[in-house]
């Protein structure tokens, strides 16, 4: 214990016991010279004579300390000390060092903290390992309410919730705030208490509360809009212009069941009704709209929720039959319900980028392995320099354990240095990415905090980056004689090993490079293949206008006439070449599809489904959709008239038999054989969805044959793109004056398009950089590599040259030796990606997994790369003085 107590003491007071501890032997020393003096030996003499008489001041100094300090630790201070002082005294290597590791440490941070953050981490609720999702996709609200009916028998409490942008303008263009209707009992079931006023209540469900309308805000919302204030509790929230009052503040770390998207507004599923204007959802059978979560109860298992759920469920699918054709619903009654883990919540977003993100963080792991190889090369060549300085460390007696613990040391230090910038740069460069996360159909909202899981990722990638750098080194002075670096000219190093490592780092550089450029290439072209897809109609010159009429006084039997007069408001808008509205924008995010026959009466074989949309007269011309054959709607195809459609070519081929649709009749939906429609047009085939579904079967409708019609309406305005800031601000000013209610939103369909293959840009951003990075550094790694090679070489490269080679021949010398190591690194490295591609094959778009003109691509590339990376350093060697070198030698 005293020795504990000692120990702890000098290092609270180390500079002070060391002090002392130097004065104490001075004293001596000077005690002993005034003796020797008193005999009559002179003062310089007796100087010297006292300070031999006491012998190694330092050992004598060391041997005291071992008393107060622990070995271990104190061997550790020494090391750091001395790998600090030899970073500082080579300022450019450190920083080329710390800022590689860095970059490489950062973006697998980076990666790492969002696919911790949409993957892992659960959910800031009470028990998250508790709760369970109805899986797999939305419910309608019957089925909800018969499972919360029966929560207590299946479960320890159910929540449902629906996802919703609500508009919170007051008019004009629209203002969205994300948001969601959620049961009563939502936040106590979670466990998420408010940190002002309260949370929704049971009678909320029924709109029984005293109240009125009511709803719960989150905290960003409160602190951005409200300025944090204490009187929040009370105030009116509009949303799609229906006064709410504010009841609650929710926790600063709640956002939503929804990973990836903030719920900055909870309102109860009463209030639907209300906000729809009648139009509700919560008795439709055949809406499927709603999320449903269940908490299991304390020591329940979810396979015994599963089978709980199963046996009542044959009772909930015969109360909720929706209204779908007979061979429908047997599959409807027959299909299990399955609950699957919820504890991380659930999330769109992590069902679409889920495999993206696995993949770039298994990219970013190989770019930092280049970066790691990269500075084990470095930190070869500075441990080959320093081998004198080695020998005499091993001469006075370190110990071969010693010394590699130093060269390890100093790989610490940089990967340390390295991991705390990477952690600056993952903050910024994670919030970067989750940028690219978000287009203009939704705000992606992820938490980047520093929690456990990153912080050890973090260790975990420094701690592997310092071995793998650090190992290098140390191999190549493991047999580094103590005499050799002490005679003239002693290399001191084994050559062969030295090189061997140096041979397996520049393979190692190669292969792992070659993945990533050819991933990079793979995944470049996918994005291009997208982008050359045609839409088949021009989207250049068009502008839409979304307009939402929900508000609007016109119910769903009225809109056609509604869009009509809207129309003829904005009709002579200056810029406007044509215009025309359509219920569905293509690319923009919403489908409609029904059942298709070619005969009254259709065998259930030719029963498919085909794309829908409806639109008013002139809308192909405002697309830019070439018409074929027929004609487009007019005036007289009006609610009454024979019913009318135009069908695109894929239709005709897939349901008319491919021969000429004009005068053919169709059917449409399941009851009583369907609406028959008689066809009247034939247009091009365009894009629905997206480039990735293609070209799909398509039929479009009259607008005024509509007996009802959706509040979500667009408008597709022709102009062209220099008018197009005019053109939105006079089309808003035209729309505001004709219906103050009507609320729009403007996009451009490079907005649309680019919405369409946001996963696919985002995968060919982050693979391009790092295969431009990994180009890179294995051309710094090449070029360093073969400097120091050939600087270990200068002695035979002047005798070489002294004996009458050119500097061709050198140049060919050194590089034949490099050829064959990237040759080897080519070959490892382009069977790893015909092996990796596999993997990847359903990223990948009109494009081979295997393809061979980017795997070449990539193969050249690289060789080529570091062909010029190999030469400078040759060219530099070739035009060497061998009489200068010679004679350093």
């Amino acid at each position: 214990m005293n020795a504990l107590l000692s120990r702890i003491r000098h290092l609270l007071h180390r500079s002070r016991l060391d002090a002392d501890l130097r004065e104490e032997i001075e004293t001596h020393r000077t005690l002993r010279q005034e003796a020797l003096e008193r005999d009559g030996i002179p003062s310089h003499t007796a100087h010297d004579m006292s300070r031999r008489a006491l012998g190694n001041v330092s050992l004598a100094i060391e041997e005291a300390r071992d008393v107060w300090v622990v070995r271990v630790w104190e061997a550790l201070r020494q090391d750091v000390h001395t790998a600090v002082r030899g970073l500082r005294r080579s300022p450019g290597f450190a920083a080329v060092a710390i800022g590689t590791l860095a970059l490489g440490i950062g973006a697998n941070t980076a990666l790492f903290s969002i696919f911790s953050s949409l993957l892992l981490r659960p959910l800031p609720v009470r028990a998250p390992e508790q709760l369970v999702l109805l899986a797999d996709g939305s419910w309608t609200f019957p089925i909800w309410e018969e499972i919360r009916r029966l929560d207590g028998d299946l479960a320890d409490g159910a929540i449902a919730w629906s996802n919703e942008s609500f508009d919170t303008s007051e008019r004009g263009e629209t203002a969205p705030l994300d948001g969601a209707y959620v049961n009563g009992r939502y936040f106590d079931v979670l466990g998420v208490s408010p940190v002002r006023g309260r949370m929704l209540a049971a009678d909320d469900d029924t709109g029984a509360a005293a109240d009125g309308m009511v709803a719960v805000i989150s905290h960003s919302l409160w602190v951005d809009r409200f300025g944090a204030g204490d009187d929040v509790i009370g105030q009116r929230l509009t949303l799609e212009r229906v006064p709410f009052t504010i009841v609650g503040v929710m926790p600063p770390e709640f956002a939503g069941t929804e990973v990836g998207r903030r719920m900055d507004v909870a309102v109860p599923f009463a209030s639907e009704p209300t906000i729809t204007r009648g139009e509700s959802s919560l008795r439709a059978r055949s809406d499927w709209w709603v999320q449903i979560m269940l908490r299991l109860k304390p020591g329940q298992h979810l396979s015994q929720a599963n089978a709980a759920l199963r046996a009542v469920q044959p009772h909930i699918r015969q109360a909720t039959l929706p209204e779908w054709p007979e061979a429908m619903l047997a599959k409807y009654l027959t299909e299990p319900f399955e609950l699957v883990s919820a504890e991380t919540g659930r999330s769109t977003l992590r069902d679409r980028f889920a495999t993206p993100l696995t993949a770039m963080l298994v990219a970013v792991c190989l770019v930092l392995l280049v970066a790691c190889a990269n500075i084990a090369g470095v930190l070869l060549a500075r441990a080959v320099s320093r081998q004198r300085e080695l020998s005499v460390r091993l001469a006075l007696g370190a110990s071969r354990w010693r010394v590699a613990r130093l060269l390890f040391t100093e790989s610490a230090i940089v990967a340390a240095a390295g991991a705390a910038l990477g952690l600056v740069i993952a903050q910024w460069a994670g919030a970067v990415l989750v940028a690219q996360l978000a287009t203009w159909r939704e705000t992606v909202v992820l938490p980047l905090t520093l929690d456990w899981r990153v912080l050890l990722f973090a260790a975990g990638v420094a701690c592997t980056a310092a071995i793998v750098a650090g190992s290098a080194p140390v191999l190549g002075v493991k047999s580094v004689a103590p005499s050799a670096g002490l005679r003239a000219g002693g290399r001191g190093v084994a050559g062969d090993r030295r090189f061997a490592i140096r041979g397996a780092l520049v393979v190692t550089q190669i292969a792992l490079s070659l993945l990533l450029v050819a991933a990079a290439g793979l995944f470049l072209r996918t994005f291009a293949s997208l982008h050359r897809v045609p839409l088949g109609f021009e989207p250049e010159s068009v502008l839409v206008a979304q307009l939402n009429l929900q508000r609007s006084e016109a119910r769903a039997d009225a809109r056609g006439a509604r869009v009509e007069y809207l129309l003829q408001a904005i009709a002579g808008t200056p810029g406007i070449t044509s215009m025309a509205a359509s219920l569905k924008t293509p690319m923009g995010g919403s489908s409609w599809n029904n059942w298709v026959g070619s005969s009254p009466t259709p065998p259930a074989s030719r029963r498919l489904m085909t794309w829908l949309n409806a639109t008013t007269p002139g809308w192909f011309e405002a697309m830019g959709i070439e018409r074929i054959a027929g004609r487009d709607f007019d005036a007289d195809d009006r609610a009454g008239a024979p019913k009318v459609a135009i069908v695109n070519e894929s239709f005709a081929e897939r349901f008319l038999g491919g021969t000429s649709p004009i005068g053919q009749v169709m059917r449409l939906g399941s009851r009583d054989g369907g609406t028959p429609y008689e066809v009247v047009g034939l247009v091009r085939d365009t894009l629905y969805q997206s480039p990735r579904e293609g070209r799909v079967p398509t039929a479009y409708l009259s607008i005024a044959q509509q007996p009802q019609i959706t509040a979500t309406i667009g408008l597709t305005l022709r102009t062209s793109p220099a008018q197009r800031g005019a053109v939105q601000r006079a089309v808003a000013e035209r729309l505001a004056q004709a219906d103050p209610l009507v609320a729009v939103t403007f996009r451009a369909f490079d907005q649309l398009q680019a919405a369409t293959i946001a996963q696919e840009r985002l995968v060919a951003l982050l693979s391009g950089f790092f295969g431009a990075l990994a180009l890179l550094l294995a051309a710094i790694g090449v070029y360093g590599i073969v400097s120091h090679a050939v600087r270990a070489r200068q002695s035979e490269i002047g005798v070489r040259v002294a004996l009458g080679a050119g500097p061709g021949r050198i140049v060919g010398l050194i590089l034949r030796s490099v050829m064959v190591l990237v040759a080897v690194g080519v070959a490892v490295g382009l069977a790893g990606a015909l092996w990796a591609s596999r993997f990847v094959a359903t990223m990948l778009f009109q494009l081979q997994p295997h393809d061979a003109a980017t795997f070449i691509g990539s193969a050249a590339t690289l060789t080529a790369v570091a062909l010029i990376a190999a030469w400078i350093p040759a060219w530099r060697a070739a035009r060497v003085a061998p009489a200068s070198v010679l004679r350093d030698s």
